[in-house]
């Protein structure tokens, strides 16, 4: 693909999908959890004429396709898939995970007032609010709340991912347990909850009309990380227990697809190593880091089977870190929410300082949205989960999903 076609289109559109699902929320259709999409008539019986495609989901779509190849191909399977209104369409996107794939679970109380709710620069959308407009259906969190508290915000709803989870073990980055291991802060239901959730909602059944993504393991590396780094357990343990993580998650994978799931994608762990946070690590321990995200991603993929399809983020991220001029990036090294601001606003620790208190108030410089990769020292801008949005688009286009 023409890097210099690229980085430009990547970046219209991610101010255009700010724009696009903001008016798309405030109406124009319907979705699979009662909440509005920018896609009209998406909930429409079978024997209904086939939905329309909302101009402002429209406007999206052909910027995400602006770049040409595989890209606009993905984009106009998606679309075709969505107004021939086929019975097995995708009308649904189901997400668990972590903060990486968390559409709002956190967007509550004085969180929400402060203009934040997702770890990423708001209020720009997170990849699978993005996938699942340009699929005709909206992704929205199934559970909120904060501070141990929480309730089922939308009964139907089909983000499930929890910022801090770990796959399968509690305590999560940032539950803050109290001495009997109840969470104080953040919920961080690991992923193995968050499937009994759905599956308890659900009467115990996926189905065919469904796209399930599973996007987690960031935070069980984090989590031994801290452990090997405070000399809690030896290298050989630490990357042990990261194995097992993995896994777990198999055995998660295996269960989505024994309880009827027909399309599922596991997103690999980026290399942690590379992330604002990592580089800051000292060179041995960057380096176990970066040994142990491969541990985990090999033990992932080595064991999923039949199935379930494997998105490759690990590969994206490093050709974003190779040529970030070809994705739009402008820098990989800087945050583009300001970090001191918000350790003040929100009396945490500046270390502790997260990209879910960012709103445009607390942004560097306005553009930084659009060209920054990391909004924290973790996590993608609007520009980032644009990139991840519109890789896993075409790696469903690819794999046959769409």
């Amino acid at each position: 693909m023409n890097s210099a076609m690229e980085a430009p289109s990547l970046r219209r559109l991610a101010w255009s999908l700010v724009t696009a699902l903001s008016m798309a929320s405030c109406g124009g259709g319907g979705s699979s959890d009662g909440m509005s999409t920018g896609f009209a008539s998406d909930a429409q019986p079978q024997t209904a004429a086939a939905p329309v495609i909302s101009a402002e989901a429209k406007d999206a779509a052909a910027k995400v396709a602006a770049g040409g190849g595989e890209h606009a191909k993905a984009v106009a399977a998606a679309l075709a898939s969505f107004q021939a209104f086929r019975a097995d369409r995708i009308q649904q996107v189901i997400v668990f995970g972590d903060s990486l794939s968390d559409v709002g679970t956190y967007k509550v109380g004085s969180i929400a007032q402060a203009g934040g709710g997702k770890f990423t620069t708001n209020p720009g959308p997170i990849w699978p609010e993005t996938v699942g407009a340009l699929l005709g259906t909206s992704v929205r969190p199934f559970r909120q709340g904060f501070g141990g508290q929480s309730q089922i915000a939308i009964p139907l709803g089909t983000g499930f991912a929890m910022g801090g989870a770990r796959v399968s073990q509690q305590p999560g980055i940032g539950c803050n347990p109290d001495p009997v291991g109840a969470c104080t802060a953040a919920l961080t239901f690991p992923v193995a909850q968050q499937i009994g959730d759905y599956l308890d909602i659900h009467g115990q059944r996926f189905n065919r009309t469904q796209m399930v993504f599973v996007f987690a393991g960031s935070n069980d590396l984090f989590f031994q990380l801290d452990r090997y780094a405070h000399g809690l357990q030896t290298a050989a343990e630490t990357q042990a227990a990261v194995v097992q993580a993995a896994v777990d998650l198999v055995g998660q994978l295996r269960r989505i697809v024994d309880h009827g799931a027909t399309r599922v994608a596991v997103l690999t762990v980026p290399d942690l190593a590379d992330t604002i946070a990592g580089r800051k690590l000292p060179l041995a321990i960057a380096a176990n880091l970066s040994a142990w995200v491969t541990d985990f991603n090999l033990t992932l993929t080595a064991g999923i089977g039949g199935g379930v399809k494997v998105i490759d983020t690990y590969a994206e991220f490093k050709q974003v870190v190779a040529d970030p001029q070809r994705f739009g990036v402008s820098t990989l090294n800087l945050p583009a929410c300001d970090l001191e601001t918000i350790a003040e606003g929100s009396g945490q620790p500046l270390e502790d300082a997260s990209s879910l208190f960012c709103s445009p108030l607390t942004l560097v410089e306005l553009n930084a949205p659009f060209q920054y990769f990391y909004a924290d020292t973790e996590h993608p801008t609007t520009l980032g989960h644009l990139i991840i949005a519109r890789f896993v688009l075409t790696e469903m286009y690819r794999q046959g999903l769409i």
